[in-house]
């Protein structure tokens, strides 16, 4: 063929035809990973030259992704680097968009699989925490751990705390097609858990006292962790003082000294106790407590039958509802209220039963003195407080109270009380007897009707007028000798009967 003929020919082929006469036009479709060099910066990315007819376009968004770790932040002009192609044109127009990460990507979980293959745990690092968990660099890929299998099963933790911080985990999910890798770190914890917690119950028995660190604080109690396991102390055990609240004992991160008091296997709990590694203060309390003793404490309940008051820590006190006031009341709410500072009279320590018996009334004894203010044959106003079928109870003054005996209600004849007073209600009596030992008074009303009836009579014979001898009626029976009389009348009929 002439030169002329071949020059017509060239002419007539595309560049395309060309490139590919010559060998120089390497074969591109979507999926394919190529070597290439970045040759230019365009708009919105970077030209590479991957040896096709047209330079392919590098889009910023596929030169990186969030699930590759440690990438640079953008190529150097001239940089060497493989691409994969995602789009290709062909024709006049021809073109072809690559992405570095896609195949970055595959190269790493490509290492990622040869990695664990013949591994059950591996490491990882910290990254960064996000919400429900912890993101992890595994293998220079992103992995989340949830917040669930960061620790042991039931103890929370903060994912901030691992960052930066390398660990060992194992495989949950992996997913390359919607890049997801899920990994736990709490299978690994609860294996090693497991057998430190067979050892723990083959050591600890009931009676152990151990030491371990506050966990956490609620409103029942304290979580203290032994090691291998949690145990709670139960507000109640936390302290001989009463009503003790966790806050005021101990704070996360304390070191304590506990006692073992119970141990359910199956369910992985141990009840504790951090009082009981204290000496009860009742086993010493008769050598602080003697009967006669005052105290002041603080009122901690307040039920219908008294109220219990808290001498000191770990010892309570009741006193009875008889021994809070001399006046008789229908509940001790009457007189004291939960909270309440009160001072109080030790009256009987039993050290057996963990009871004492307090006594507050007898503090003030309205009794004391009382035949120096009351005496027999006074006449005082009274309240009648209480009706029984044998008389009347009335109020002298608070505290004290006295007796009118339904003998003593009148004069007359008194079938019940209730016929001649009614509770409340205000009356004037006698007292008629006083005994400050038995703590008795005795009152009468009938004995004020008496002294008015002898009243009546002494005023109506010191109101006549006496009469004079001239009006004094003359005896008809005269004699010569003198008045006679009816013994010197009827003297011989005496005589002769």
């Amino acid at each position: 063929m002439s030169e002329e003929i071949k020059n017509q020919v060239a002419e007539d082929m595309t560049m395309e035809q060309l490139l590919e006469s010559s060998g120089g036009l390497e074969e591109i479709h979507r999926g394919k990973v190529v070597t290439g060099t970045v040759v230019e910066q365009a708009e919105g990315g970077w030209l590479v030259d991957v040896g096709y007819k047209c330079e392919g376009f590098l889009p910023t968004r596929e030169w990186s992704h969030h699930i590759l770790v440690g990438d640079g932040a953008e190529p150097a002009i001239g940089q060497e680097l493989q691409v994969q192609v995602v789009n290709v044109r062909q024709g006049e127009e021809s073109q072809l968009v690559v992405s570095r990460w896609r195949c970055e990507f595959d190269r790493r979980w490509q290492e990622l699989e040869e990695t664990i293959a013949d591994k059950e745990t591996f490491s990882v690092r910290g990254l960064r925490k996000v919400k429900g968990g912890l993101m992890v660099d595994c293998c220079s890929l992103e992995g989340f751990i949830p917040i669930s299998h960061l620790a042991e099963e039931g103890r929370g933790v903060n994912p901030g705390k691992f960052i930066d911080e390398i660990f060992d985990v194992k495989l949950l999910e992996k997913d390359r097609r919607k890049r997801r890798l899920v990994l736990s770190r709490r299978s690994i914890l609860d294996q090693e858990i497991a057998e430190q917690r067979d050892n723990f119950y083959n050591d600890v028995k009931e009676g152990t006292v151990l030491e371990g660190t506050v966990s956490s604080l609620t409103s029942f109690g304290v979580f203290v962790n032994l090691g291998p396991i949690d145990g709670l102390v139960h507000i109640s055990e936390l302290s001989w003082h009463r009503n003790a609240k966790p806050k005021d004992i101990v704070k996360k991160g304390d070191t304590v000294k506990v006692k073992v008091i119970g141990i359910d296997h199956d369910h992985n709990r141990i009840s504790l106790s951090m009082r009981q590694t204290e000496t009860d203060p009742w086993d010493t309390v008769e050598e602080r407590w003697k009967p006669g003793e005052k105290t002041v404490g603080t009122v901690t309940n307040v039920t219908d039958f008294g109220a219990f008051v808290e001498v000191e820590p770990g010892i309570e006190g009741l006193v009875h509802i008889g021994d809070l006031s001399w006046a008789r009341i229908k509940h001790p709410k009457e007189v004291v209220k939960k909270g309440q500072e009160l001072e109080t009279v030790v009256l009987s320590v039993d050290p057996v039963k963990k009871r004492l018996s307090l006594g507050y009334k007898q503090l003030n004894d309205p009794w004391n003195g009382i035949e120096d203010r009351y005496s027999k044959g006074q006449d005082l106003p009274v309240t009648v407080v209480r009706l029984a079928d044998f008389g009347a109870f009335v109020e002298l003054e608070k505290g004290v109270e006295g007796l009118i005996h339904i003998s003593q209600l009148s004069n007359k004849r008194v079938d019940k009380p209730g016929d001649v007073l009614a509770e409340g209600q205000e009356i004037t009596a006698r007292i008629i007897e006083v005994n400050p030992n038995d703590r008795r008074i005795r009152l009468s009303l009938s004995a004020l009707e008496e002294g008015d009836k002898r009243e009546r009579p002494a005023q109506a014979a010191g109101g006549r007028r006496k009469k004079s001898d001239s009006e004094k009626p003359v005896s008809n029976f005269q004699s010569e000798e003198g008045p006679i009389t009816l013994g010197d009348a009827f003297g011989d009929i005496f005589d002769r009967n």
